[in-house]
């Protein structure tokens, strides 16, 4: 969602569970409430037997009662924050999340006394598991396993609960729920307000070093991962940067390369020329002529080498032919299979460029099949004014997760330069075309090369352009 300059990001998933668990957390005290627990009948019995290891039980099963209750709404709160991200001119609004928490959780306790008549405390233990949930969404453990995120919030949880049994806490406003105040004032009427004590606070210490350890845990773990992330992405970067300097090098030298061979080229077609003018025998004239004509082809295909922008108008099949006469010594020349319904359709191409770029699609898909039963086809047909080259293959194929990847430079599973596919792309791109990937594994893949068809020469400009 999006006005003006905030935009607001959500996780579905995440805010649907927490929604789910504040809903079971709000029914909670239906199914869980100290009846069931029995908590009370262990009290009188602790008071007619004078027995402080019953109150101490029933102090445990307060503990667990008010732990598995609140469970669902401080996860559910903390889920839902967990899934609203806040930005404002690009930069992240801070403290959303915390306030989300600071204002669910009051309105849950809120409901709770509205539908079942209990009074929630919304005391200190309250306020510091809010706090901790803050805490935990300012640290921002983004790559952190949710779970373990629960796992810091179950034992603050557990471990604030034990505060309030304190005695000694209690002038500092804590334990004033009505069975917390109950087992405190028992504890002093059969004289165990210090084994209270020591057990609470040997269980909060207990929880709430688990909780700080497990906080250290996920910390350094959220630091391993980003710093690894980091390290993939800065090696991606140097591994393109290499790549791109050897095909800058390369391109430059074949530039150059090529470029000389202008030179002879000129020579020829002059000496053909002074030639033709000397010469009066037809037959030699021809045979002339068509020297002449081969020197200008080759002439135009240096400058289609030399100069990307450098495009003729040819038709599908002149382009097709072109493509087989190059791959013809190749060993899976013999596999390809073609067929053309619009032979006579016209593109706009540097036609070295798209060859190669089809010799690099019929080269991946030589390499993914069987080279005793493999097959390789390429069918072309036109329709809506654009003309469709498929490239197909039935070979291994390609799973659905990685073909996002292939478009990347430098990535092959081949153990290649991984150019082939990035080249297939930006050579479509710069005539104004569409490549597309369909591929199943173990039934084959095709490679979808869409190039606008040329009606009249005035659309020549337009796509040049």
């Amino acid at each position: 969602m999006t006005k003006e300059n905030i935009e607001i990001k959500f996780n579905r998933i995440g805010i649907v569970w927490g929604i789910i668990l504040i809903l079971v957390g709000i029914i909670a005290p239906i199914i869980i409430n100290v009846q069931n627990f029995g908590i009370y009948n262990l009290l009188f019995s602790s008071i007619r037997n004078n027995d402080k290891s019953e109150l101490i039980i029933a102090a445990f099963r307060l503990v667990i009662l008010n732990s598995i209750r609140g469970l669902p709404h401080y996860l559910g709160t903390f889920l839902i924050a967990e899934s609203i991200d806040v930005s404002m001119k690009e930069k992240k609004v801070p403290h959303v999340r915390g306030a989300v928490a600071v204002i669910i959780i009051p309105l849950v306790y809120v409901v709770i006394q509205q539908i079942h008549d209990i009074r929630y405390d919304l005391g200190i233990p309250a306020s510091i598991i809010i706090f901790s949930i803050v805490l935990l969404e300012k640290l921002n453990f983004s790559t952190v396993n949710i779970f373990k995120k629960s796992a810091i919030i179950i034992l603050l949880l557990m471990g604030v609960q034990w505060m309030d049994i304190i005695p000694e806490l209690s002038t500092f406003k804590f334990g004033r729920g009505e069975t917390s105040q109950d087992i405190k004032n028992i504890a002093n009427f059969i004289h165990c307000s210090q084994v209270l004590t020591m057990t609470a606070v040997m269980f909060f210490v207990i929880f709430t070093v688990s909780a700080l350890l497990i906080i250290k845990l996920v910390s350094d773990e959220h630091k391993l991962i980003v710093t690894t992330e980091e390290n993939k992405r800065v090696q991606s970067e140097l591994a393109e940067a290499r790549i791109k300097a050897l095909e800058a090098r390369n391109y430059i030298e074949i530039k150059n390369l090529v470029h000389d061979l202008k030179t002879p080229l000129t020579a020829m077609q002059a000496l053909v020329s002074v030639v033709e003018l000397m010469e009066q025998d037809k037959k030699k004239l021809s045979y002339l002529s068509r020297i002449e004509g081969s020197i200008d082809k080759l002439s135009e295909m240096i400058s289609e080498i030399l100069y990307e922008e450098k495009k003729n108008v040819i038709n599908t099949d002149e382009l097709i032919q072109f493509v087989l006469s190059q791959v013809s010594p190749l060993p899976y020349a013999e596999k390809i299979k073609y067929e053309n319904t619009a032979k006579e359709s016209k593109i706009f191409v540097n036609k070295i460029r798209v060859s190669r770029a089809i010799v690099n699609a019929l080269d991946n898909a030589y390499n993914a099949i069987d080279k005793k039963n493999g097959s390789i086809s390429i069918s072309v047909y036109a329709m809506g004014r654009q003309v469709f080259i498929n490239i197909k293959d039935n070979g291994i194929g390609i799973e659905e997760k990685t073909i996002p990847k292939i478009w990347n430079i430098g990535f092959s599973t081949k153990k290649s330069t991984g150019l082939g596919m990035s080249f297939i792309q930006n050579v479509v791109k710069k005539h104004k075309g569409y490549v597309g990937i369909d591929s199943e594994p173990n039934k084959g893949t095709c490679v979808k090369i869409i190039l606008p068809e040329v009606i009249d020469y005035e659309q020549c400009k337009n796509i040049s352009h």
